[in-house]
C-alpha cells in the first residue's frame, strides 16, 4: 500500500469536524526539505493556517521531527511543527519498505574512482529511486482499477466491524446490524483491539516505571 493514508483520512475528518471544510479527491502532500518530508496545509479564507499535517520517512527525519517537536513544546509554540505528524520507518515511505520486490541494484563504481564518479553514481541512484517509487505511487493512486473511497464507504469495513463486535462479545447487537458510526470507539472494538501496556522496569520506590523504553505490550 501507499504512505500517508492514514494522515489523509484523519485530514479530511479533521478538516469536516473542526472547520466544516469538505475534502474531495486525494490530499496532496507536498514535498519540503526533502523528498521524504512532506506536508499538507489547511488554511482559512485569510491564509491563516488551521491545520498542518506532515509525514516524516526515514529514520533521520524522524529524528529531526522529534527534536524539533521537543525544542517547540519547550518554547511554547508545538503546534508550529504541525498538529499531526506521521513518521515511517523506511526511506521513501510505505512502498519502499521491506514487504515490497526489491529494485535491481546499479553496478557500483570500482574502488578507488575519482569522488566525481562516485557522486555522480549517488545522484543516479538517487534519482532511479525516486522515479521508481513515484511509478509505484501513481499505480497505486491512480492505476487500472483502482477507486477513491474513505474508509466509511469501503465495502468490507462494516463487516469487519460487526464480526470484531462479535467476538469481542461486549454489547453485541444481537441483530448483527449495527450502523458503522455506533461500532467506531465502543467498547467492543476498543477492548478487541486496544493493547495493555505495562512496565519492565521498577523505580527504587518499588513501584512500576512509565516510560517509552521500559513499555512492552
Amino acid at each position: 500500500a501507499d504512505s500517508g493514508g492514514f494522515a489523509e483520512f484523519v485530514f479530511r475528518e479533521a478538516a469536516r469536524e473542526l472547520f466544516q471544510k469538505d475534502i474531495s479527491g486525494s490530499v496532496n502532500l507536498v514535498v519540503k526539505q526533502n523528498e521524504d518530508m512532506r506536508e499538507v496545509v489547511l488554511k482559512d479564507d485569510k491564509q491563516r493556517v488551521l491545520l498542518k499535517f506532515v509525514s516524516a520517512y526515514g529514520f533521520r527525519n524522524i529524528q529531526n521531527v522529534i527534536r524539533k517537536v521537543v525544542k517547540a513544546s519547550s518554547e511554547g509554540v508545538g503546534q508550529e511543527c504541525g498538529h499531526f505528524i506521521e513518521i515511517m520507518a523506511c526511506p521513501g515511505g510505505c512502498v519502499n519498505g521491506g514487504g515490497q520486490a526489491l529494485a535491481p541494484k546499479l553496478v557500483p563504481p570500482p574502488p578507488g574512482s575519482a569522488p566525481d564518479v562516485v557522486k555522480a553514481h549517488a545522484d543516479v541512484t538517487r534519482d532511479e529511486r525516486r522515479r521508481r517509487l513515484d511509478e509505484l505511487e501513481a499505480s497505486l493512486r491512480s492505476g487500472g482499477g483502482v477507486a477513491v473511497v474513505t474508509p466509511a464507504d469501503h465495502p468490507l469495513v462494516l463487516p469487519i466491524y460487526r464480526e470484531i463486535q462479535r467476538l469481542a462479545a461486549v454489547h453485541s447487537d444481537s441483530s448483527g446490524q449495527a450502523e458503522l458510526s455506533s461500532l467506531i470507539g465502543g467498547t467492543a472494538v476498543r477492548s478487541f483491539l486496544g493493547a495493555q501496556w505495562r512496565s519492565l522496569k521498577v523505580g527504587a520506590d518499588g513501584k512500576l516505571v512509565v516510560g517509552t523504553s521500559a513499555l512492552r505490550w
